[in-house]
Formats: C-alpha cells, structure tokens, sequence
C-alpha cells in the first residue's frame, strides 16, 4: 500500500493523505478520520524514518530539568510531552540534579542523537559563557525555563518571579507578621527575584526582611529540613517563613514538626509554585501559582516554532503569578485573636 492507494480509497488528494499524516493542524477532523479509516482498512504503514529523512528532522526533543522528582518539572514535562506527542513529537527527557558538568554532558547526548531542539532549565551554576561553548548553542534550537541567563539570548518562558514575591510579602504583612524568613532554594535567579519581591512587598507595609532570615540551600525537600535547623539555630523563630518553592515548604512542615513547632499554628509558612499537594496537605499551604502547566504549553510552542523558523528574533513569555491564601499563613492570627 501506498499514500496514492489511500488518497485514492478515500477521494483526496495525496497532498492532503500526507498533511494528514504529519498531523498538520489545517486538515478538518472530518477529512483526518476518513484518511486513517482508510489506512486502517487498507493496512497502510506510514514509514516515519522515510519522512524524517526526506525533511532532515529527527521528531524528537530534548527536555532538560534539575530533577523529576520535583512536582513542578514533573507537571511542566507532561504538559510538554503532551503537547509535542500530539505533533508526532517524542520527548528525550535528562536531569542534570543542578550540576553544570552533567547538564553539559545531557545536552551533548541530545545533540548526538541528532533532536530536533531542546527545552532547557540552566543549572544554578550556569552562565552565559556555558551556553556559548556548548555544541548544542546557539546553533540548536532551544527555549530557556524558569532561569533566564543573564546575557544569554533565547527564546524563554517563565513567571514574574518578583511580582509572586511581592505577592506573598504583602499577603504576610497583610496579616500583620513582623518577622519573616526567606528560607531555602540554591543561588540563583529565581530565588534572588523571589527573595527580592518578598522584601518589597513586605516594606510596602514598613516590614523589613532581616538578610539573616535568608537561608540558602537545595531546592529538595531535604533543602527546607536543613534550612529549618539552620535558622532556630540562629535565633528565636519568625512569625513566618517565605519558602523558595512548595517543595521546600514541604521539607519545612517536616523540619518544624520535629522540632516540636507547628506550622500554620506556631509559624506561618507560604511557598510558590501551588503544585496540587499544596491545597491537600495539613494546614493546606498558602502558595504562588506559576503555573508549570502553562509554561510548558508555552515552551513547547516557542520551541516548534523556533525549529520552523530558525531566523526570528528572540522572544520572552512571562507569565503573571497567582496568590491562594489558605490554612499555613491565616491559622496563627485566627488562634491568637480568639
């Protein structure tokens, strides 16, 4: 069987058999069924390896995050191989665990196993000059997440990381804490950005952020262990604690129940990033949306269009950040004014 065979069984023309064939959105849902009705009936095979060689495309990305075991990555990759899986796409995925050298090594794996582009999220560590030297840029098509890079220029989507700092900064000094922790997450953009609209929300309302309530550490769950220790170590306990991501937060609920504090009710604690645990652990976490769903639509669109049209300039989604206020950051005012 042949693409003639089909356009002839089913009345189109084979131009149209093949728009069908490499899932082009023109064709109508109509005209697609009656087209695979037709393969199915007449046992046609659609030789995928034929067609990439004869449009020099391999249909295949690669994905690179820190770690899969983050809620965030995990929920973003699906949106993106979701997207890409319904283009005829299939998605390499690695995890370089914030290490550069690996990272490094990932993205050359990719390059030899000739993808078509690459998502990426840099490593803490990584700079622009990284980038620069790395076979896989700037000659690969490739969009940035979450980190942008500074002097680096690419197409990159993420959220307004200031503005969901700022958001939380003033939902606490809204509540009236005078006293609050940045606790957790590796140096870097993100977390400078978020630190950075924390302060300013809370100085909107004459509330200071003492730099040593800062805590650096991982972005792991383990990291908000640590950082709990770390900060009743270095003093009396906060009203309420800012931590980098809800998976921190998470770690921090931990770290604070060992130590016989409880969260919500001793300390309020809010995060970012409102993965679903957020809304189903007790007390249920105050958190900034940023939306991973969203940007990985987003990445996934910027990347095909980037591997369409190599030449277009640079473009840069941000995304705006949304507040829930729930249970960890409300409990503590409502148990002290009763």
């Amino acid at each position: 069987m042949t693409i003639n065979d089909v356009a002839a069984a089913t009345g189109v023309s084979r131009a149209t058999v093949s728009l069908v064939l490499r899932d082009e959105p023109r064709v109508s849902d109509e005209t697609r069924r009656r087209v695979h009705e037709a393969m199915e009936r007449l046992g046609y095979v659609y030789d995928r390896r034929a067609a990439n060689m004869r449009t020099q495309r391999s249909m295949t990305v690669g994905l690179v995050v820190t770690d899969v075991r983050n809620p965030y990555f995990a929920e973003l990759a699906m949106a993106l191989e979701v997207v890409l899986h319904d283009l005829g796409y299939a998605l390499l995925q690695g995890y370089s665990h914030d290490d550069r050298e690996r990272e490094a090594r990932l993205l050359e794996v990719m390059v030899e196993n000739r993808v078509d582009g690459v998502v990426l999220l840099p490593s803490k560590d990584t700079t622009a000059a990284d980038l620069h030297q790395r076979v896989v840029l700037p000659r690969m098509p490739h969009v940035l997440l979450a980190r942008p890079v500074v002097n680096h220029e690419s197409d990159y989507v993420g959220v307004d990381n200031v503005k969901a700092g700022r958001l939380l900064g003033e939902h606490f000094a809204a509540e009236g804490y005078g006293r609050v922790a940045f606790l957790g997450g590796p140096r870097s953009t993100a977390r400078s950005d978020r630190l950075r609209g924390v302060r300013a929300g809370l100085a909107r309302h004459g509330v200071k952020l003492d730099a040593k309530l800062s805590i650096v550490t991982s972005a792991e769950r383990g990291g908000g262990i640590a950082a709990v220790q770390a900060l009743l170590e270095a003093g009396p306990l906060p009203e309420a604690i800012a931590a980098y991501s809800d998976n921190v937060a998470l770690g921090i609920f931990a770290g604070l129940r060992a130590a016989g504090i409880d969260p919500g009710r001793d300390v309020a604690v809010g995060g970012f990033d409102d993965i679903p645990e957020a809304s189903l652990t007790h007390p249920s976490l105050t958190s900034v949306a940023t939306f991973p769903d969203r940007v990985g639509n987003e990445a996934s669109r910027l990347l095909l269009e980037r591997i369409a049209t190599p030449d277009i300039d640079p473009r840069r989604v941000i995304l705006p950040p949304a507040l829930s206020v729930r249970g960890s950051s409300t409990t503590l005012r409502r148990s002290q004014a009763a």
